[in-house]
């Protein structure tokens, strides 16, 4: 193995894992390098765009290294649509550009919780406690129609990643959100086995995320439930 994908969908915990696994000094620098809306950055930040322009071939590369950090293992998060995005470039393989690689699956059991912390990290613009808060966040109210559309996006997206293992003959280790809020350090060593990595002595695995999910996010779930449910949806 050179390399690793953290397959997971918006809201299920994928940057907790990523900071974790980052922090064992072992498991490479996984991001999500080839998101569309941040490549232009990352581009800018490595040195190899100009006038905002870059090529492909040399943007592939620099997120390798960048991937890996100060390790042998490159980590990589991918969402559902980057992925389609970044098989289209590659002509249908990851493995003949990143070498040999393991697929860690991530998903959140409770779609409509899913769906409720995207509404409120949307709206509000702070993605994450602890980092990347917004200084000044829009007031979030109750919006049954996007919680639905978000609900049934991490529903398809969670088939289609299914789907995909399946078609292409991989067999991920599986994790959950649930599992992963409860126990992050125990999760993220369990993912380190898999990829048969080991913590350095002295090292801990640390990660600075705090849950955002309050009494008014389980409010609007159980409100969502029962307004579908009398909607017939």
């Amino acid at each position: 193995m050179t390399g690793y994908i953290l397959c997971a969908t918006p809201r299920s915990g994928s940057t907790l894992l990523c900071t974790l696994l980052a922090s064992s000094g072992v498991a490479g620098q996984p991001q999500s390098w080839f998101r569309t809306e941040s490549m232009g950055e990352y581009a800018q930040d490595w040195g190899i765009a100009r006038d905002g322009a870059f090529a492909w071939k040399g943007y592939l590369a620099a997120a390798i290294v960048a991937g890996r950090g100060d390790t042998e293992v490159m980590g990589l998060r991918l969402m559902w649509p980057t992925l389609q995005e970044v098989l289209a470039r590659l002509d249908g393989s990851l493995e003949r550009a990143f070498g040999p690689l393991r697929y860690v699956y991530l998903r959140r059991l409770d779609t409509v919780a899913q769906a409720v912390s995207r509404l409120k990290a949307e709206v509000s613009g702070t993605w994450h406690l602890g980092f990347e808060e917004a200084e000044h966040p829009a007031e979030v109210v109750y919006d049954f129609a996007r919680i639905k559309a978000y609900r049934d996006e991490a529903e398809a997206d969670n088939i289609a990643w299914g789907r995909w293992f399946a078609q292409n003959g991989i067999v991920p280790l599986d994790v959950s959100y649930e599992d992963l809020s409860a126990d992050p350090v125990a999760v993220a060593e369990t993912v380190l086995t898999f990829l048969n990595l080991t913590l350095p002595s002295g090292q801990r695995l640390h990660a600075s995320n705090r849950v955002m999910a309050d009494t008014v996010s389980a409010n609007w779930a159980a409100r969502f439930r029962s307004d579908a449910a009398a909607r017939g949806c």
